[in-house]
């Protein structure tokens, strides 16, 4: 706090000090500066709150105030025994001060050995008890009383900004005025300020990051800067969390006031995240912050950056942004949030197990609703910093196989081959060694936020029917409780979601007429059992921008699944895909296989009959020979697929390709299941950028995310990228499985060098 920092930081405390308003009544300056003095406990407004500025101040008061900014302070008897003054009782409530003041030569009686305590002080008096707290004598002052302090005084600093003349009574403001001015100077024979020597220390440049109520690595009682950690009390303002300014530290270790520098700090609450995408919640709604791997972050008692943290952030935390002159951001604090949860709804009062009001946001799988439409075994949470309910509905049935480590510590479990964590005591206490259910038990998993399992029940105990794609079944071998093997039945789907769930069976299923198509999943006693389940009767256009399909509008969070059924002796194939894969398809009845609908007639699920074309493998072939007299019906086929090369040979079938023919290939195991031609387009290529080509016929025509560029030298074909592609350079061919408006891409390219 150097003297030419002095006005700045008068202006800098009004906007940050630890102790509430004092007053409201004061100028501007004034207030900040009281606010000041009473945090380090110098002098204090009265009790009513106002600093009455204008009150003159008595001898005995500004003893008080003298010795409370010296470095005695802490040796205040707390009664005397002996009358420091005839005029000065020692049961007088500023006996102590006095005595404290006379004892180290700050103050100094009347010839006639009185103190006349109830005397306005005048300046001259004042300021010679403020020149020797900064360690100067009457050697420095000279003879000429009392214009030698005073010059003195005004050299230094002491008087800046008072107005008060020789003579003058002082006032409180006068009084408040100077004693600021006090910290602000250096002592004799020092370049450092006074509130050093008085075992303050003010540090610059200091971030405020969190207390124990925002992370519990902080030591309670505590707040955690870039500079270290502090003491507080029940007065710290939390609002200042995240800000950059200085701090005045008394003793040490306890933090006395903190000064912001100006600056506008802006408060997000995390909604979801996307790598350095972050969604968050401000004043009602929602914006996106995006973030460096770089970026400076603040976050319990580190400095760090948010490539480091950015995976441990969770819906509902607290990120303050700072950002420089330029709105760049400098820096951001992230601090816990406070997100009750997760709660597993079993009863239709669910709301009273988060303790929340009736004016909260609901939001269930992403999509804005009311408390009613929150269903049993959904799992819910609730964050006060977004006064908002977050529910999510879905739920995982399969075989519980392992948990991880084991039984008696689990933090995770694998149910039918896939791993997930467990998020909370209740799914802990179901799974574990003491738990109902025990390995080789179909369970149903309720699944959290963030995909974590936070209950779980018997498959039989919910709705849990499963839609999906039926891709195998057989028998194998299971490890009951006691580690003893066993044999059993099972079924393989896969779910909306784009996994594959394994399923206890109760019956053989793998010469079933449903393998490789739809079904409808059920269970009894813990056992599954499929039935083919096709639900079609819906077609139009698909508007991706609209998420409209003709006039049925699509959910949020909408899974689509897009499948090749094929007869039992084969396998099919399936692949999840995003809504905007089929933006502007005109879909036919035929080619939905199954939809289902929200109470608001939103579309939630949706498995297609090989719309996309996303389930084939796309290559080349280089060598065909195909048998077709009679019955020796075959042949023998090499293929390029990516670089990768394959063959296969067919009894019963032969497939009408050629060598050098680009191709479609259904794969199972590695293998063709089908192969089938592509078709070339038919006219000259002019241009390639952004995912399509350029025709002569100023047509545009999309590329698969996935095309393949060969080049062809002869009959060999190599990989090139796609960026190397230059109609200047190259003779293009261009290959499709079907038309745009079809769900059709370009998968394949040859180039052949001009």
């Amino acid at each position: 706090m150097k003297k030419s920092g002095s006005k700045i930081l008068i202006l800098a405390i009004c906007m940050a000090l630890l102790l509430p308003c004092l007053s409201v009544s004061a100028v501007a300056g004034e207030q900040e500066i009281a606010n000041l003095l009473a945090s380090m406990s110098i002098m204090n407004g009265y009790p009513d709150g106002e600093l009455r500025l204008e009150q003159s101040v008595t001898r005995a008061e500004f003893s008080k105030i003298a010795i409370a900014a010296s470095p005695y302070k802490n040796q205040v008897a707390s009664s005397l025994s002996i009358s420091p003054f005839g005029d000065v009782s020692y049961k007088h409530w500023a006996a102590p001060y006095v005595k404290l003041a006379v004892s180290n030569s700050l103050v100094t009686g009347y010839p006639d050995s009185t103190f006349r305590p109830d005397q306005t002080v005048l300046l001259e008096e004042a300021v010679t008890v403020m020149l020797k707290l900064l360690g100067y004598t009457n050697d420095d002052f000279g003879y000429s009383w009392p214009y030698g302090q005073l010059g003195l005084a005004e050299n230094i600093g002491l008087l800046d900004d008072m107005s008060a003349t020789v003579g003058t009574p002082m006032s409180r403001r006068d009084v408040m005025l100077l004693t600021y001015n006090l910290l602000t100077c250096s002592p004799k024979n020092s370049v450092g300020d006074y509130l050093e020597s008085i075992q303050y220390k003010l540090t610059e440049d200091v971030v405020l990051i969190a207390t124990n109520e925002e992370d519990s690595s902080v030591n309670p009682g505590k707040v955690a800067t870039s500079a270290g950690s502090y003491r507080i009390d029940d007065t710290f303002n939390r609002s200042h969390l995240g800000q950059r300014g200085d701090v005045i530290v008394k003793n040490g270790d306890t933090l006395v006031c903190f000064i912001p520098y100006a600056q506008a700090a802006e408060e997000y609450v995390v909604y979801s995240k996307l790598d350095n995408t972050i969604v968050v919640y401000q004043n009602g709604a929602t914006s996106q912050l995006t973030l460096n791997d770089g970026t400076i972050v603040y976050s319990g008692t580190q400095k760090t950056t948010y490539q480091a943290i950015k995976n441990t952030l969770a819906m509902g935390d607290l990120i303050s942004v700072q950002r420089d002159s330029k709105q760049n951001i400098e820096y951001v604090t992230v601090r816990n949030g406070n997100v009750v949860g997760p709660v597993v709804v079993r009863t239709n009062t669910w709301y009273q197990d988060l303790s929340v009001g009736s004016d909260m946001t609901v939001m269930r799988d992403g999509v804005k609703c009311t408390s009613n439409d929150i269903q049993i075994y959904d799992v819910v949470y609730y964050s006060s910093d977004l006064n908002m309910v977050l529910a999510y509905s879905k739920k995982v049935t399969g075989i519980y196989e392992t948990a991880t480590p084991n039984k008696d510590q689990l933090t995770g479990v694998t149910i039918s081959g896939i791993s997930y964590q467990v998020e909370s005591a209740d799914a802990f206490n179901a799974l574990s060694s003491n738990g109902k259910f025990n390995y080789g038990d179909t369970v149903t998993a309720l699944l959290g936020k963030d995909g974590a399992i936070a209950g779980v029940v018997s498959a039989d105990t919910t709705d849990s029917a499963q839609i999906g794609y039926f891709c195998g079944a057989g028998v194998k071998d299971y490890t009951n409780q006691t580690g003893e093997t066993y044999s059993n039945f099972y079924i393989k789907v896969a779910g909306m979601d784009g996994n594959v769930y394994e399923y206890a069976a109760k019956r053989d299923y793998s010469d079933s007429e449903a393998l490789n198509q739809v079904v409808k999943v059920s269970f009894k006693d813990g056992l599954a059992s499929v039935a083919t389940y096709n639900r079609q009767g819906i077609s139009g256009k698909i508007d991706a921008e609209t998420r409209m399909l003709g006039t049925l509008p699509f959910a949020e969070s909408v899974n689509i699944l897009d499948v090749v059924p094929m007869e039992k002796s084969k396998s099919g194939a399936y692949t999840s895909v995003f809504l905007q894969r089929l933006h502007q398809m005109d879909l036919g009845v035929k080619q939905v296989l199954y939809y289902d609908l929200n109470s608001r007639g939103q579309i939630t699920d949706l498995i297609l009959n090989d719309v996309t074309g996303e389930c084939y493998e796309y290559g080349i072939i280089t060598q065909a020979e195909s048998r077709t007299a009679g019955n020796n019906v075959g042949g023998s086929y090499s293929y390029n697929i990516g670089g990768q090369m394959g063959s296969t040979s067919t009894n019963g079938v032969a497939y009408n390709v050629g060598m050098g023919q680009p191709v479609m290939l259904l794969m199972n195991g590695g293998r063709p299941q089908n192969i089938k031609p592509l078709v070339q387009l038919g006219e000259k290529v002019t241009k390639v950028y952004n995912g399509y080509i350029t025709t002569a016929a100023n047509k545009e025509y999309p590329l698969s995310d996935k095309v393949t560029v060969f080049k062809k030298t002869s009959y060999d074909y190599t990989v090139i990228p796609l960026s190397e592609l230059s109609p200047e350079k190259y003779t293009i061919a261009t290959y499709y499985d079907r038309t745009p408006d079809k769900g059709g891409r370009i998968r394949i390219i040859v180039a052949t060098e001009k």
